[in-house]
């Protein structure tokens, strides 16, 4: 008896073969690389994925460069880099989202290096054309060599988790860290936890307020070179699963960050991080599918060709349990896909649609990086207009639906790897020889899974938010000036945001 282990892209995805948005070469080209990052990751990543495991148990910090170049060389770390970057942008969500299900599906930690350096480089994607020159494009251009340059993103800190990555509860977290405006630009102190690529990223976007009592009005983000001084790494962590992306704890001792590297004005970081989430969300839904669908691969791999599993397929039990599986899998990649397709062609993604984006993305790089030009597009004016485009082309209503879609996919998809690799070692059992360990390892991977990113639990209350209750944030509207009244009558925020 055979069992089918993979499906083509579009018998596993129908609803992009006649997508409106995805006919003529746009498929296809997603098709190719879906192809070449399966043959990747079944060829290069599953086959080190325990060794990875093994020594980054021993040694935290381990990073395997050799696999980071390797996927840069097919263009795993520009999967979200504009055009004017060196990158190509169109559907990114989308194709971010299928390429973590199938790098997961060698290795879970694998998929979150490469996921947590495109989550580093989303707020300079949002932060708008100001960025795309420089440090994106050097980023780009050195995806291809053997020491690419990786990005991170760190928002959390030691007494601030999930909270902060919350709209309204990052008003009540107990922050921190903050940012101190001086001449030319800020001063940041204080400490981020748990940052994945923390210890190897050359470039972080940090998320922080200038005043933590006021994160909701004040939080902003600024684009930090590992190798300012104040800068350091105290920590890497000794995690339980998805040890092939280190994380780690970044201590900021009044590092200077230029005013032309700091990404929005104050209270702009607090609708960056709910329109960064919802296009980071369907990615993590995708690594919990690949997940699952890697404990699936392994424990068909045994049940037909291991003298040890002889007769086991025939048995009722295991066949309905297969289908359940197979069931599961499926219908957590439907639900990334819909989140990602979302986020892609009806929200923030259809931005790079827009006449003003597509125009700046024709210009020639000589023009775009004219000093007066930079100077321009790093002004608070051309701020305000970014976040005031956002608002009229997206706003917050559709914001509120996308995060709530892309909340629920996140969230599925970790119960879905949880629950398929604990079947997966229950129909094993002990005795399966070197497939015990491999279905061990994406059990601990898909247990963080339903951690980072936001808990389980806030991801659902996001959905509830958004999708059940049709409740609609209003951080959009607020960055604008549109803000709401304090308990004393006042505007929040108002001498910040003006």
């Amino acid at each position: 008896m055979t069992v089918k282990t993979l499906s083509p892209l579009r018998e596993a995805a129908p609803r992009l073969a006649d997508h409106p948005q995805l006919r003529g070469q746009k498929l296809a080209a997603i098709e190719e690389l879906v192809l070449k990052t399966r043959a990747f990751s079944r060829g290069r990543i599953r086959s080190r994925a325990l060794e990875i495991d093994r020594i980054a148990d021993e040694d935290p910090g381990y990073f395997a460069w050799d696999l980071a170049s390797e996927g840069g060389r097919i263009g795993l770390l520009n999967l979200i880099t504009p055009r004017p970057s060196g990158g190509d942008a169109d559907h990114f969500c989308l194709r971010s989202s299928l390429i973590a299900e199938e790098i997961a599906a060698g290795c879970g930690g694998m998929a979150t290096m490469f996921g947590a350096h495109a989550l580093g480089l989303s707020p300079l994607v949002v932060g708008g054309p100001a960025f795309w020159d420089g440090v994106m494009r050097d980023i780009a251009e050195s995806s291809t060599s053997t020491r690419p340059l990786i990005a991170a993103c760190a928002i959390t800190e030691p007494t601030a988790g999930t909270d902060v990555e919350h709209h309204e509860h990052v008003r009540t977290a107990k922050l921190v860290s903050r940012a101190e405006k001086v001449k030319g630009g800020y001063r940041i102190s204080g400490v981020k936890h748990f940052i994945s690529n923390g210890n190897v990223a050359r470039w972080i976007t940090v998320i922080l307020p200038t005043d933590p009592k006021r994160a909701y009005e004040t939080t902003m983000a600024f684009l930090v070179d590992s190798e300012s001084p104040g800068f350091s790494v105290t920590k890497v962590e000794h995690k339980m699963g998805q040890r092939g992306s280190p994380a780690a704890e970044l201590t900021f001792d009044n590092v200077f960050v230029s005013d032309d590297r700091t990404i929005g004005r104050p209270g702009d970081g607090t609708p960056m991080v709910a329109g960064v989430l919802a296009a980071s969300r369907p990615v993590v839904g995708g690594i919990g599918t690949g997940i699952a669908r890697g404990a699936y691969e392994r424990l068909v791999d045994w049940l037909q060709n291991d003298p040890a599993a002889e007769g086991l397929l025939d048995k009722q039990q295991v066949q309905l349990a297969l289908a359940q599986m197979w069931e599961d899998i499926h219908l957590s990649r439907q639900a990334y896909l819909d989140a990602a397709t979302e986020f892609d062609m009806i929200s923030l993604g259809k931005l790079f649609s827009n006449p003003l984006v597509k125009a700046f993305g024709l210009m020639p790089a000589a023009l775009r990086t004219n000093p007066i030009a930079r100077k321009q597009l790093s002004s608070n004016l051309s701020r305000r207009m970014l976040i005031e485009l956002v608002n009229r082309e997206v706003g917050d209503e559709t914001l509120t639906k996308t995060l709530g879609i892309s909340s629920m996919a996140k969230a599925h998809g970790g119960d879905t790897a949880m629950k398929v690799t604990g079947m997966a070692l229950e129909i094993a059992g002990l005795d399966c020889g070197p497939l015990r360990a491999e279905l061990e390892k994406c059990m601990r991977d898909a247990k963080l899974n339903q951690i980072y990113e936001g808990t389980n639990q806030l991801n659902r209350l996001e959905a509830y938010a958004g999708l059940v209750a049709g409740e609609s944030m209003k951080v959009l509207a607020d960055a604008v000036g549109k803000r709401r009244k304090d308990t004393n009558g006042r505007y929040a925020g108002a001498e910040v945001l003006n």
